[in-house]
């Protein structure tokens, strides 16, 4: 028996804007643009039940590249607090995606498919 999240990566029963849901967001900072610009490496914030083969599956089939490698991590959780409520963020994985030289991911296209939702 499948769990939902395994259902939404099977493409061919569920449309591309299920699939991009589980890729939360592009994370842009002065770390990841040197990345970026030395490595061609694109880093993302994607959920946490996903394994590296998936990210990759999910990558190729969304922004049409060649991704030569995965590497993924779990920060700690960092706390919040608003007034006298504490708590946590909530949890979710760092995936650091190399592609293949001369590929791009346009994050205009990624960031226009998460609004239509």
């Amino acid at each position: 028996m499948q769990t939902n999240w395994q259902e939404l990566l099977i493409t061919s029963s569920s449309g591309v804007n299920n699939i991009i849901d589980l890729v939360k967001y592009p994370v842009i900072t002065e770390k990841t643009y040197v990345a970026l610009f030395k490595n061609s490496q694109y880093t993302f914030d994607v959920d946490l039940r996903l394994t590296k083969s998936q990210i990759k599956k999910i990558f190729e089939t969304l922004f049409k590249v060649n991704v030569l490698s995965v590497n993924t991590h779990i920060p700690p959780r960092q706390k919040i607090r608003v007034g006298l409520a504490q708590g946590y963020r909530p949890r979710y994985k760092r995936a650091i995606i190399t592609l293949k030289a001369g590929q791009s991911i346009n994050y205009s296209s990624f960031l226009k498919g998460q609004n239509e939702n």
